[in-house]
């Protein structure tokens, strides 16, 4: 045996220990016992059979209650959404579900936030594509979206087990924990448990976080949507996703999720996102629903609908799987569902203050409330404002159309702001302030 080949014999051994211990190591490092990804992966590569499959990121795995659109389509429905999954993982995900399933219908639902954060040439965090890479089992799919999931910098990372962006944690008491998780049994349960959500199976996850009516507000200003964002790329893999159900007789339908007008209402460019989505899908010849345009008679979703600003929770998700599949199975119109703009949806509505934006002066000596309305005119708009610091209350303003708040004194407090409508209240806010 010559030198080169020991040599070549020595490198291949020593790959194939590093890469088997640093696969033990990063198994019992890595922070995923109370992970419902993991428990989502291993249902999905479980199912008898998945004949509706909704595509996206999390918008999708807290929408659609698939244990009620079961029984309403008669089919077998299936969520395969993960955390701010990007456009090119969807894409692989439904790659990979088309080798494992005959599917009939996908719903493929386009959230704005992904369409403009997808860019490869700038990503530089990768846990979203991480965790969708642990659902490929097919070794081609897998190979191909490693080398296109990023550019040749980042390739090492996305090889090795141990990595950034994948969860790994060396804290003593975690790692003790999986290893006991492991040792007794219950990893391979596929249990999720936390205190604010429960999963309800089929890639479906509900939260029981939610607004009291009248409460959200903000304190940063919301970037409008910047079209000029949504890359090549992101159409590219939409494109695919239109060829992949081409090819394989699968029904495409394009949707977005509702989320909250208050959202909407800070991007303030909402139509512009509407309008574009909506001549891209008609070029591949394809219709686009967008539930953010639902009529009130059709889909009437409160704050108390939501976890945060643009997720539904566990009412909502029922609502909105109620609707939904009342469209989808025929037993409503388009017209009869819907607006043909959001800013039809707007002028409609009965007037309203959606939320509040509160924005505090550079030299935090004061604040400007900001009312997120449909159309209403600031003349109609009245506040009662008080400030609680160091025990006292004191009374900043009573039905006052005034909108900049002088702080009372320099130091931490509370800002309680009532806002009016024409003298009927549409919200009740509280917010810390920092005075200098």
């Amino acid at each position: 045996m010559t030198s080169k080949i020991r040599i070549l014999l020595k490198i291949i051994c020593f790959l194939i220990v590093f890469f088997a211990i640093s696969g033990i190591l990063a198994f019992f490092l890595k922070d995923d016992s109370n992970s419902y990804a993991r428990v989502l992966r291993h249902e999905f590569h479980n199912q008898q059979k998945i004949d509706f499959l909704f595509s996206g990121a999390s918008h999708t795995s807290h929408g659609i209650n698939p244990q009620i659109a079961d029984k309403v389509f008669n089919k077998s429905v299936f969520n395969l959404g993960t955390p701010a999954q990007q456009i090119d993982g969807t894409c692989v995900l439904l790659k990979q579900a088309v080798k494992l399933y005959k599917i009939e219908k996908v719903f493929l639902e386009l959230d704005f936030n992904i369409a403009t954060s997808f860019s490869i040439q700038n990503r530089h965090g990768f846990t979203a594509s991480y965790i969708v890479l642990d659902f490929l089992k097919d070794p081609e799919l897998k190979y191909d979206f490693m080398l296109n999931m990023s550019r040749p910098k980042y390739y090492l990372n996305t090889l090795l087990p141990i990595g950034k962006d994948k969860f790994m944690d060396l804290n003593p008491k975690k790692v003790a924990a999986k290893f006991k998780s492991v040792v007794s049994g219950k990893y391979f349960k596929y249990e999720y448990n936390d205190k604010k959500s429960f999963y309800a199976g089929k890639g479906c996850v509900l939260d029981t976080d939610f607004f009291e009516n009248g409460s959200i507000y903000t304190t940063e200003k919301e970037d409008p949507i910047k079209l000029t964002e949504i890359s090549d790329t992101w159409k590219n893999s939409v494109a695919e996703i239109i060829r992949i159900c081409q090819q394989n007789d699968i029904e495409l339908v394009l949707y977005s999720m509702p989320v909250t007008d208050f959202y909407l209402n800070a991007k303030g460019n909402y139509d512009e996102y509407f309008d574009f989505v909506r001549q891209f899908a008609a070029q591949y010849g394809y219709d686009y629903f967008d539930f953010n345009l639902c009529k009130e008679n059709f889909l009437n979703l409160e704050d108390k609908d939501f976890s945060d600003d643009n997720h539904l929770n566990m009412s909502g998700v029922q609502k909105f799987t109620e609707s939904f599949c009342k469209f989808f199975t025929g037993k409503i119109s388009r017209e009869d569902a819907f607006y043909q703009s959001y800013s039809e949806k707007m002028k409609n509505q009965k007037k309203r203050i959606f939320g509040l934006q509160l924005i505090t002066a550079e030299d935090h000596k004061s604040l400007e409330i900001i009312p997120l309305s449909n159309n209403v005119s600031p003349e109609e708009i009245t506040y009662d404002v008080c400030a609680v610091f160091d025990g006292n209350t004191e009374i900043l303003g009573e039905r006052t159309s005034e909108s900049t708040v002088v702080f009372p004194k320099s130091g931490f407090g509370q800002l309680m702001i009532k806002s009016y409508v024409n003298g009927v209240q549409n919200n009740e806010v509280v917010s810390s302030y920092i005075a200098f």
